[in-house]
């Protein structure tokens, strides 16, 4: 059975559960880790785009620890690193370390923080994991009156790391983790907010200090494929998720952006990579240090490429987002490919295709996501891929219903003239949805090869093979080219079928007869010997026949019986005896085909009561 045998409310609600299924599965936290992990599949994949041109990363590396020694630094040399950068004409120094005890030389960093100056940006960490059984309570916290009112959902804050009592900086953005059940950091939370306080985020406290006279813009993610909103500021933009998110890209690996040693800086005759109106982020990836953070690229990423990858975004607007409607874009997904498998499932008669086409069906959603990654979109796969598997199953319970149903209906009847066990086995050998024949009012056409049978026994087997499947052919394109069909083979004679048995059926056939002789003439005179002679014979009749089939389900064969197959078959024994390669039966010459016939009499066929007249068509 076809799915085109489906009801309408089948349709419907196989379709009602495409729709709902993906919608809800969208939903669900399984499909949200597969998508995510699938993603980052992506973004391995990918090639690295270019690094943002205004970035540049200060590596606190194993050579910086070997020349100036190990970690934490005394602040005098913070204090150095910091004046060295702004010596070099560094727009905004955005460093990504918590200074939060107190220590001998603050006073020289407090020196370079105060003033009007504006270009240097400290972070702190707020604690939010309620799994840290000890939080610590280090330094205080600086919350940012002029940061966006974008609270973002988050547990709540139990501990920090925060800047030493010594400090006042001006600008601080908090670099607080918050990755996701599997260990990996895919987004951070845009502005965390405790007692009325605002914390920004380290790249959000970096526009305060890079537009800091531009006002905040909040406006919703354009339907269907924009981010739940954006937050600009100046020609900074931010993508935010529901919960107040920033989403990370990620577009390149670490090692892909331009970087210099910490200790470099403090060389006066190192060539160092131009740094005037530069941002710079200052980060350690030295191991020892255990800055890192588990990233698509890598489980043990510096943090340092985590916040460039969020600058970055920021300046070139590249941000890879989840749309706002993933749920509807993953129902509308889902209902597209199942309406395309609607007429692919024929599973009863072609299984490897419809397992094809639901293979194909399920890999859709994995294409249109890569494709939908240039774009910097991250669609869902996970749960489009769900409600097709639900939608398949649907259709194949909907099929086997149906199946049942025309079992038990093609047995109800068969019993009326077959004993019930065997109506029963006959029944259920035929299972898919058509019946085991149909009554059929046309026209039917003869062609037997004269000879065939026992030229066969005097020839290489091959050349009888080829020969065979050469009349077949030839047979099967002269019905098909005048809208009839090759339905039965049986030795030497084929018979040809046209659903109408009027005018236009009768000259069709009629047609396809002369064009078969034709051709077959060439053919059976290459291949006959003088012992063992070939020729074409000819018979068409209009009349009642019936066309099915027979055998197992492992084991079909088609049929076709019915007064006019036995007609033509009967007219073929004579057309020798009249010296006519073409015979033409009463019933289709009433139908005054486009043809000229000549009538050669009445003649009494083999089991037939009166005799009939036959006619001669012109080869």
């Amino acid at each position: 059975m076809s799915p085109g045998h489906l009801g309408l409310k089948w349709r419907l609600g196989l379709m009602a559960v495409a729709l709902a299924g993906s919608a809800f599965f969208s939903q669900l936290q399984v499909t949200g880790w597969a998508d995510a992990q699938l993603h980052d599949l992506f973004t391995r994949w990918l090639p690295p785009r270019p690094a943002t041109a205004q970035l540049v990363l200060v590596d606190i590396d194993e050579r910086s620890l070997a020349e100036i020694g190990p970690w934490p630094w005394p602040r005098p040399v913070i204090a150095q690193l910091m004046k060295s950068l702004r010596d070099r004409g560094v727009r905004l120094q955005v460093w990504d370390m918590f200074l939060s005890e107190t220590a001998s030389g603050d006073a020289e960093v407090q020196k370079l923080l105060a003033g009007s100056a504006s270009d240097i940006l400290l972070s702190q960490v707020l604690v939010v994991d309620p799994a840290v059984q000890d939080p610590p309570h280090a330094g205080s916290l600086h919350a940012m009156p002029g940061a966006p009112d974008v609270c973002a959902s988050h547990a709540p804050i139990i501990g920090q790391f925060g800047v030493a009592g010594t400090l006042q900086p001006r600008y601080v953005g908090h670099i607080s983790a918050t990755p996701d059940v599997d260990g990996r950091l895919r987004k951070l939370p845009a502005v965390l907010c405790h007692a009325g306080q605002r914390y920004p985020q380290l790249a959000i406290a970096a526009a305060l200090a890079l537009e800091p006279d531009a006002p905040w813009t909040l406006r919703a993610g354009s339907f269907p494929f924009g981010p739940h909103r954006w937050l600009e500021r100046g020609k900074l933009q931010f993508a935010l998720d529901a919960n107040g998110y920033l989403p990370i890209a990620y577009h390149r690996p670490h090692t892909a952006w331009p970087a210099i040693s910490a200790s470099q800086l403090l060389d006066p005759n190192a060539s160092l990579l131009p740094l005037q109106n530069q941002v710079v982020v200052i980060g350690a990836t030295a191991l020892g240090l255990g800055d890192t953070i588990n990233t698509p690229h890598h489980a043990h990423a510096p943090g340092a490429s985590v916040h460039a990858e969020l600058m970055g975004a920021a300046i070139d607007h590249s941000w890879v987002v989840s749309p706002r409607s993933s749920a509807l874009i993953a129902a509308a997904m889902a209902a597209l490919l199942a309406l395309m498998l609607f007429p692919l499932l024929q599973l009863q008669r072609r299984p490897a295709l419809s397992a094809l086409a639901l293979a194909g069906a399920l890999a859709a959603p994995l294409m249109i996501a890569i494709f939908a990654r240039f774009a910097d979109l991250t669609l869902p796969m996970a749960a489009p891929c769900a409600a097709l598997m639900c939608f398949s199953l649907g259709l194949f319970m909907a099929q086997a219903n149906t199946e049942r149903r025309q079992v038990l209906r093609l047995a109800a009847h068969l019993e009326s003239f077959l004993p019930r066990g065997l109506a029963h086995d006959i029944a259920q050998q035929n299972p898919s949805g058509e019946s085991l024949g149909k009554p059929c009012e046309g026209v039917l056409l003869a062609l037997r090869i004269v000879g065939l049978e026992r030229w066969i026994g005097s020839v290489d087997s091959l050349q009888a093979l080829a020969l065979v499947h050469a009349v077949s052919t030839l047979a099967d394109r002269s019905a098909t080219w005048h809208g009839g069909a090759l339905e039965h083979v049986q030795g030497e004679t084929f018979l040809l079928a046209w659903p109408h048995s009027d005018t236009s059926g009768v000259s069709a056939a009629i047609a396809a007869g002369r064009k078969l002789l034709h051709e077959l003439e060439p053919l059976l005179q290459h291949n006959e010997s003088e012992y063992n002679p070939l020729g074409a014979r000819v018979a068409v009749e209009a009349g009642s026949f019936l066309v099915g089939v027979v055998g197992s389900r492992a084991s079909r064969r088609p049929l076709l019986l019915g007064p006019v197959a036995d007609t033509v078959l009967a007219m073929l024994s004579l057309c020798d005896e009249l010296a006519a390669s073409l015979l033409v039966g009463p019933n289709a010459a009433d139908t005054r085909p486009e043809s000229t016939l000549h009538c050669l009499g009445q003649f009494l066929l083999p089991d037939q009561m009166h005799p009939k007249p036959l006619y001669r068509s012109e080869v």
